[in-house]
């Protein structure tokens, strides 16, 4: 007795360490801010839905530490997103017509860029979220992904063939669509355990190798376009414990292996084909199973044709009087605009010539005072920098692909984060002159641009088909686009008039280097508001601009360039209108705070404004048409000068569209007279 409580004494130590690890709260994971920022994305693409927690509101810092619901849960492991479960309430209605999507402003394509960086995902359910467009193939980049269920949506088109390569996969659940054609092999997941097709247009040929899948246990196929017989030969899984293949166009016999009958560890549903079954009374006629067959070929939306030759000839009368009509219309219209705009042209009161002293075209010698902007010197890196940089290229830190390569996130020696676009030329003519085209990218450096900070270029010659690589070396820049800043509401009401003229002005001084900072000028620059990136004090870099490294073969060739003088003078001037043209959409839509997905967006909203600085109407008209958060913040002067810019930016005619110098005169103009008015009202 007396040597068990000595064992105990030394014991007690022991003991008492073990109860107080047990007994101290285990620290919840912390994400890492790219998976934060990540997530927070998601929040503005899916267009904040009620299900998603607003991390600020309910006072927290971290997704991790969110309390599941039934709508929305997450799970951390080790800093990583594992988990994400997101249950909305707009269900999959019976048709496309009455459906309830998200706006025209989503994109599937950039939604699912975003979504696959979260490289460390198993479970990944977006349910019922109104999610739209055909699934892209970019979903193969969840290399982890054991659970994926996008149920109850509107996708639509083929089921890509890139889900045969997310080898993980146990469950795919792709239920409640609109997906049609063939279903791709999937005979190289051998990991799943359930698949979830019912509800689609799929068909009209049987994925019978489904059935074989090793570890497949639940197969859901019903309610979609699959016709024909089955093949007899048709072997499955040991473990496959239901079946349902009903409501579609199947006919003749079922195969051994999931007839009912047979199997009795099985469950199978059938019921709603015309099958030979010994149930026939849940079947429908052969002949009804024909009949479908023939509708499910035709055009998903194809209305029927009217046959009646008396109906026709009616509608070619009312079609051939509303046209008419229609023509007059659109005259009297083109009349109208066409006087209109000679009265403003001639209401001018400076013309272009007598402001092109003030801004004389740079050359290349004069940028060397670039080293005022506080970004480091430039740097030729070698390609064992580039490579630790990237990580050596890891997919984790992809971030896109543009026209002129792959772009990559990498953080330099100094901790630094930079981004490294991966240009390829192929073509052994072009290697020169991307050569010579290298020189220029040391000056692609100014505080409206995201600069260039280095570059890494190697050739391959012991190819036969001499190739180079280009790494381009950009900044990065931390802030969010002026896009996500228009589009969240509290981040919008804090850009008020005179910080939304500072921002289009910084762009607008981009766009000016680029035309005329640098020798050629750089012009045909993608500028849209997506690409246009604020720093922490809300200064604008144009990002995505033209690298001049791939030039045509047309500007390669000095004999067929001179011959061409006058077309290739006349393809930069157009590409310079362009250029002013894509800034006067981001201007509108900065001035309307209303974000614009096509062209006639673009000319509804240009003839709203039109309207609202037309002499017959009241100054109530301009206001109704400009963003409610700016209202009380400008001068009517102010606000009319930029208006009038707009308009005349979006011209269509390029020619009558204002160069950058003009521009920048004009909002200089309207920010002085900003100014001006609200001097007075503090004094």
């Amino acid at each position: 007795m007396k040597n068990f409580f000595v064992s105990l004494y030394f014991l007690f130590p022991t003991i008492f360490t073990i109860i107080l690890v047990l007994l101290t709260p285990i620290p919840s994971a912390q994400l890492t801010n790219s998976e934060t920022r990540i997530l927070l994305q998601l929040q503005t693409l899916l267009e904040y839905p009620q299900e998603y927690p607003q991390l600020l509101q309910n006072n927290l810092t971290n997704f991790c530490n969110i309390s599941s619901s039934p709508s929305f849960n997450i799970v951390c492991t080790k800093n990583h997103v594992t988990e994400l479960t997101i249950i909305g309430n707009k269900t999959r209605p019976v048709s496309w017509k009455s459906r309830k999507t998200l706006s025209e402003r989503f994109s599937i394509d950039s939604f699912f860029t975003v979504v696959t960086k979260l490289s460390k995902m198993k479970v990944l359910s977006l349910v019922s979220l109104g999610l739209w467009g055909p699934l892209p193939s970019k979903i193969s980049r969840f290399k982890s992904l054991e659970v994926f269920n996008i149920s109850s949506n509107f996708l639509y088109g083929k089921i890509p063939s890139s889900v045969s390569s997310m080898k993980s996969l146990k469950s795919l659940v792709l239920a409640d669509n609109f997906f049609n054609g063939s279903v791709p092999n999937l005979k190289r997941l051998t990991s799943l355990e359930e698949i979830n097709l019912a509800n689609n247009k799929l068909g009209p040929g049987f994925p019978s190798f489904l059935f074989s899948l090793p570890l497949i246990q639940k197969l859901n196929l019903a309610s979609n376009q699959f016709n024909g017989s089955f093949s007899m030969n048709i072997s499955c899984g040991s473990s496959l414990t239901f079946v349902d293949i009903s409501n579609n166009s199947l006919e003749g016999k079922l195969p051994s292996c999931i007839d009912s009958t047979l199997s009795l560890n099985r469950t199978i549903v059938y019921s709603g084909n015309c099958l030979s079954a010994r149930n026939v009374s849940d079947q429908h006629s052969s002949s009804h199973c024909k009949n479908s067959t023939v509708l499910a070929a035709k055009p998903r939306f194809e209305k029927p044709k009217k046959s009646m030759m008396q109906l026709g000839v009616l509608f070619g009368i009312i079609g051939g009087f509303v046209g008419i009509v229609g023509l007059l219309i659109l005259l009297f219209l083109f009349i109208l605009r066409k006087s209109k705009a000679e009265r403003e042209d001639r209401s001018v009161d400076i013309s272009r010539e007598s402001r092109l002293n003030i801004y004389a075209r740079s050359n290349v010698p004069q940028l060397m005072r670039l080293t005022t902007l506080g970004l480091p010197p430039y740097n030729i890196f070698t390609i064992e920098e580039i490579g630790d940089a990237t990580n050596n290229f890891d997919p984790s830190n992809l971030i896109g692909e543009g026209s002129q390569g792959e772009l990559f996130k990498g953080w330099l020696k100094d901790g630094s984060m930079v981004m490294v676009n991966l240009v390829k030329v192929k073509q052994k003519s072009l290697i020169k002159v991307s050569d010579q085209n290298l020189k220029v990218l040391p000056y692609l450096r100014h505080r409206h641009l995201v600069s260039v900070l280095g570059h890494c270029a190697i050739t391959y010659e012991d190819q036969p088909k001499m190739t180079s690589t280009i790494f381009i070396v950009f900044e990065h820049i931390s802030n969010m686009s002026l896009r996500i800043h228009l589009t969240d509401k509290r981040q919008r009401e804090m850009l008020k008039w005179q910080q939304r003229m500072a921002i289009i002005i910084g762009i607008a001084r981009g766009i000016q280097f680029l035309h005329t900072g640098v020798n050629p000028g750089i012009y045909g620059n993608n500028i849209k508001i997506e690409n246009i990136l604020l720093d922490n004090n809300l200064n604008p870099k144009v990002s995505g601009y033209s690298i001049p490294l791939i030039p045509s073969k047309k500007g390669s060739d000095r004999k067929l360039k001179e011959q061409n003088a006058h077309n290739h003078i006349g393809s930069i001037n157009s590409a310079e209108k362009e250029d002013i043209y894509q800034f006067g959409v981001i201007l509108l839509e900065v001035i309307t705070g209303k974000l614009i997905t096509s062209s006639i967006e673009v000319e509804v909203l240009k003839y709203e404004l039109e309207r609202g600085l037309s002499e017959v109407a009241s100054p109530i008209a301009l206001k109704s048409a400009i963003d409610p958060s700016l209202h009380g913040t400008y001068t009517h002067e102010s606000l009319k000068t930029a208006v009038q810019l707009t308009i005349n930016c979006l011209n269509k005619v390029p020619g009558n569209r204002p160069s950058i110098e003009d521009v920048i005169w004009n909002l200089q103009y309207s920010v002085q007279v900003q100014e001006a008015r609200s001097s007075k009202t503090s004094t």
